[in-house]
């Protein structure tokens, strides 16, 4: 069941009437069947309006879900059940009830404790709880069980229950199983050889990003892994990525990090600009054939402090849309999106492409070229073979990429420039001072994210065992001062 879980939550959200399949078909339990299975497991669940739909899925999972709607203070509790095991393997609930409890997480616990003892997933006790989890929010409490099998845990096999901080209402519960064999681990790479691979190939760099709270963002300084989706065979010691195929990184060596200097990047303007001023400004970017559509002020753009006079056009004749906005407090660019028609059939190679990428930068972008780093284009993007080439080339701060501010170069399949981004986001960003080291951030986060071996399933294929830490895909920003490892909103 595992993976099917965003393309179940979009099903969940739905109110409508839908024909559910009601033949009879081998080692699929019926609609009265789950209903019947829910009820014994949860009681009965008050509504005014059940939804039932079933699907099926073209890796030959499938799944009952039953939509439950009450009216009077709404209420709706989304089941999902496996088709074939009667395991209940998603539940989410949602409620205009406030509540007014102060739950402490230890009581809470026992919520979600009660919660499994009712669903009681058929391999239950193959998972342990996961006491070093802790990754609540301000409404809810959260609580993880990993998988784990001769003492060895099993990556994204989890169980998740949420609870409510003021309700205890249990708001959220996934269960993931992932079927197979598990492999033999006689003959597999040692701990410390893993380590030396995880420190010469994907060892964390260090970069400036925005981080959001509450929609408010702020910049870092933070170390990340080069991609939280790869992992190293303990087989081959290869470098891997999500689906099982081996990838070819440059090794970087020990402590390697881009040298730390301090020409930040220039920004020219530095004075209000009215309106008409930041069209003067903002036109530069549009050709004769793209007419005005709408002017617009706003204030704390994207989330950050920053208040921009921003200006749309389209093309007159064809495809075609830009995007400007202009920091009405400094008079600079500091967002441009513009996209035009592209051809997708595919008939160039990646390198011709980022030739391409890096001419068009070169002849439209000369005074910020010295400052951009050209070093992130080495990896193949998802669906390049299907909708052309994507670059990113990000603006360097003290000689650190700031992986939100930058360039981004569309190249259709054709080697025309399909669209481009530029963003320079001028607000305040923190000296790259009294930071932790390359070396001393990547042994901390070796350390608290349990960089260990672990069982994983790439799709479609065998399962494996891999070097990895325990949640590598949510655990790949770390502070730079702290070394602790921090959300990314």
């Amino acid at each position: 069941m595992k993976k099917i879980t965003a393309i179940i939550l979009m099903f969940i959200i739905l109110t409508g009437a839908f024909n559910v399949y009601a033949a009879q078909i081998d080692n699929i339990i019926t609609k009265e069947k789950a209903i019947s299975i829910v009820k014994d497991k949860l009681g009965d669940i008050k509504y005014d309006n059940l939804n039932v739909q079933y699907r099926e899925f073209t890796n030959k999972d499938s799944v009952w879900i039953l939509s439950y709607t009450k009216n009077d203070i709404f209420e709706n509790t989304s089941i999902t059940l496996n088709a074939k095991t009667g395991d209940i393997i998603r539940y989410n609930f949602i409620s205009d009830y406030n509540g007014s409890k102060n739950l402490n997480r230890n009581d809470a616990k026992k919520i979600a404790d009660e919660f499994l003892n009712k669903v009681k997933p058929t391999k239950l006790s193959k998972y342990k709880f996961d006491s070093a989890h802790e990754n609540d929010t301000y409404r809810e409490y959260n609580f993880k069980w990993r998988r784990e099998e001769n003492g060895v845990k099993f990556l994204y096999d989890t169980i998740n229950v949420s609870v409510d901080k003021k309700t205890g209402y249990v708001t959220h519960y996934t269960y993931d199983w992932t079927e197979g064999d598990l492999p033999t681990l006689k003959n597999v790479i040692d701990i410390n050889e893993a380590t030396k691979l995880f420190k010469g190939y994907l060892r964390p760099r260090l970069v400036y990003t925005i981080i959001y709270d509450k929609n408010k963002g702020d910049v870092k300084l933070v170390y990340v892994s080069p991609s939280p989706q790869y992992m190293i065979n303990a087989y081959t010691g290869d470098i891997i990525d999500i689906n099982g195929t081996k990838v070819e990184l440059k090794n970087t060596g020990e402590g390697n990090e881009g040298k730390i200097t301090l020409d930040k990047f220039y920004n020219k303007s530095s004075k209000p600009v009215t309106k008409d001023e930041a069209y003067n400004i903002a036109s530069k970017y549009a050709s004769k054939d793209y007419e005005l559509k709408n002017t617009a002020y706003i204030e704390k753009y994207a989330g950050l402090d920053l208040n921009v006079w921003t200006f749309a056009w389209n093309k007159v004749n064809g495809i075609g849309y830009l995007h400007v906005a202009v920091n009405a407090n400094t008079g600079n660019v500091v967002d441009v999106l513009k996209s035009t028609k592209s051809d997708l059939s595919l008939s160039i190679s990646r390198e011709t492409a980022l030739k391409k990428a890096e001419s068009f930068i070169k002849d439209n972008f000369k005074d910020i070229v010295p400052y951009l780093d050209f070093r992130s284009n080495t990896e193949n993007q998802t669906g390049e073979e299907v909708y052309g080439y994507h670059f990113v080339f990000p603006l360097k701060q003290y000689n650190i990429p700031f992986i939100n501010n930058g360039i981004t170069v569309d190249v259709d399949g054709k080697g025309n420039v399909s669209a481009y981004t530029y963003k320079n986001y001028d607000i305040p960003i923190p000296m790259p001072s009294n930071i932790m080291t390359q070396d001393e951030i990547t042994d901390k986060y070796l350390k608290n994210g349990n960089f260990s071996l672990k069982y994983y399933k790439p799709e479609g294929k065998d399962i494996i065992p891999v070097y990895t830490v325990d949640d590598p895909i949510y655990s790949n920003l770390i502070d730079a001062i702290s070394g602790e490892i921090i959300k990314p909103y």
